[in-house]
C-alpha cells in the first residue's frame, strides 16, 4: 500500500465519509439477467486481487479479505419511472463491511427510461477511477477491452519541490475555490446529473481549434460554473479545481492501489467568449504534461506521511473536482453494448461538486456529482452542453491554437 492507500484507509469503514469510487454503464433495458450477470462475477472475480483485498486502517500492506460472493455484491432492483432517484440512493447505500472484500455491483432497471443500469462502487482505498474502469472492463466484458492510456513514464528533470507549490492540499481563499451563489451548507448527501453527445461531435471541436478533447471538455466546464453563477449571484470568479492526474502504468492495471496525482488548474470563468477561456485551460494543461510535474509531484506524495494526508484531505482547501477518463475500445457485456458510462468520485469530504467525462466509443456523457443541497448543480451538465455549443458555433481555424499545444501534444489523454 502507498501513502495514498493508507490515508484513505483511515476513513471508516462504515461511516457516510467513506470515500469511493463509482463506475456507471448504461445498456439497452433488458439486456441481461441478474443470473448471468452473477455467473459472470462469479467466475471472473477471484481472479482480480483488487477484488480480494482491503485497505485496513494503520495497515502498510493489504489485508486478504474474504472470498467475494456474488449473493452479496451482486444485486438488482426494478425502477420504472424513478432511476434518478434510486441511483442517488444507491450511491449512499453502505459497502460491504470486513470480512467480505469492500466494493459490490447493482444492476437498476428501468423499462420507462429503456436503460439497465450497472453501478459498481469500490473503496477508493483500494484503487482510483482509472483503476476501477480497467477491473470493470476485465469483470464484465466478453472480450478485452484497450481501457484507459496508460501512463508512460518521460524523463523528467522537475523537482519534487514544483508540486508542493500547487498542491491542492493547502489553502485558497473561499472565492477561488466555492462558485458565487453556492455557499450554502452541504447536507453530505450526494445527487448524480449528466448529459451525453456523440463522441465524434467532441473529437471535431477539438479538431477544428487544434486542441485535446480534454481541453475542450473543461473549457465547457469553465463555461458552464460561469453560467451557473451569474444565474445564482450575477456574477462570476475564476475558480480552482482539483484534477487527478493517472500514473497508472500498462503493466499496473489491475493491481489494487491508487496512482493518481491531484494537480490544481484554474477555470478561467471571468474571460470574455469560448476563445479565451480555451486559450487559457489548453496552456495550463500543456504545462501540466510538459513540465514534469506529474513525475515530480508523484515522488513527493508518496513521502507524506499517511496521517497527515489523511487530516489534509478532511480539510480541504478544494470544493470541486474535475476528471476526464477514455475507455478505447468496443465494450460488451453479455452480447449487450453500452449506451455511455460515467467513473467518479464520491463522498470526498467538504467537495461541492465532482465533474466527470467518461468517453466510450459512440458516446461522452459529462456527469456533475453534487450536495443535494445544491439543487442549481443539477442544471450543470446542460450548461455544459450549452458551453459546448459555443465552441462549436466560434471555432476557429486549425492552426490557431498551435502556439499553445504544439502538434505532438494534441491527444485525448489528460
Amino acid at each position: 500500500m502507498n501513502v495514498l492507500d493508507r490515508a484513505f484507509a483511515l476513513f471508516p469503514d462504515r461511516s457516510p465519509a467513506r470515500v469511493t469510487v463509482v463506475h456507471v454503464l448504461d445498456f439497452p433495458a433488458g439486456s441481461f439477467a441478474l443470473d448471468d450477470l452473477r455467473a459472470r462475477v462469479a467466475e471472473r472475480a477471484p481472479g482480480l486481487e483488487a477484488l480480494n483485498v482491503a485497505a485496513v486502517g494503520g495497515a502498510r500492506s493489504w489485508t486478504r479479505t474474504a472470498p467475494p460472493e456474488a449473493g452479496l455484491h451482486v444485486g438488482a432492483e426494478h425502477v420504472d419511472g424513478r432511476l434518478g432517484e434510486a441511483t442517488d440512493a444507491l450511491l449512499r447505500g453502505a459497502l460491504p463491511a470486513r470480512p467480505a472484500p469492500g466494493w459490490d455491483l447493482r444492476m437498476l432497471t428501468c423499462r420507462v427510461d429503456q436503460v439497465q443500469r450497472v453501478c459498481f462502487r469500490i473503496d477508493h482505498a483500494v484503487t482510483d477511477g482509472v483503476g476501477a474502469a480497467h477491473l470493470v472492463a476485465a469483470l464484465l466484458a466478453d472480450a478485452p477491452v484497450v481501457g484507459p492510456y496508460p501512463y508512460r513514464p518521460p524523463v523528467s528533470r522537475r523537482t519534487p519541490r514544483a508540486w508542493l507549490r500547487t498542491s491542492p492540499f493547502g489553502r485558497f481563499p473561499e472565492h477561488e475555490t466555492v462558485p458565487a451563489g453556492c455557499d450554502a451548507a452541504g447536507s453530505g448527501l450526494a445527487a448524480m446529473a449528466y448529459a451525453d453527445v456523440p463522441d465524434g461531435r467532441l473529437r471535431a471541436v477539438a479538431s477544428r481549434w487544434g486542441v485535446g478533447a480534454n481541453d475542450v471538455y473543461l473549457t465547457a466546464v469553465t463555461g458552464a460554473l460561469a453560467a451557473l453563477q451569474l444565474r445564482q449571484a450575477g456574477r462570476a470568479q475564476d475558480l480552482r479545481v482539483v484534477m487527478p492526474m493517472s500514473v497508472r502504468t500498462q503493466e499496473a492495471q489491475f493491481t489494487p492501489g491508487n496512482a493518481a496525482l491531484p494537480a490544481m488548474l484554474r477555470l478561467p470563468c471571468t474571460a470574455t467568449g469560448p476563445g479565451a477561456r480555451l486559450e487559457t485551460v489548453a496552456g495550463q494543461t500543456l504545462a501540466h504534461k510538459g513540465s514534469g510535474l506529474r513525475e515530480g509531484g508523484w515522488k513527493t506524495l508518496l513521502r507524506v506521511p499517511p496521517r497527515l494526508l489523511h487530516r489534509s484531505m478532511q480539510r480541504p482547501g478544494f470544493r470541486l473536482a474535475t476528471s476526464h477518463i477514455h475507455i478505447n475500445g468496443t465494450y460488451r457485456v453479455l452480447g449487450a453494448p453500452p449506451l455511455a458510462a460515467s467513473i467518479f468520485g464520491l463522498n470526498s469530504p467538504g467537495m461541492l461538486g465532482y465533474f466527470s467525462l467518461t468517453r466510450t466509443m459512440t458516446t461522452a456523457r459529462i456527469t456533475i456529482v453534487h450536495d443535494q443541497s445544491h439543487t442549481a448543480a443539477a442544471d450543470l451538465p446542460e450548461l455544459w452542453l450549452k458551453a459546448l455549443d459555443e465552441l462549436s458555433e466560434h471555432m476557429e481555424p486549425v492552426g490557431a491554437m498551435q502556439q499553445i499545444v504544439p502538434p505532438t501534444q494534441l491527444r485525448d489523454s489528460p
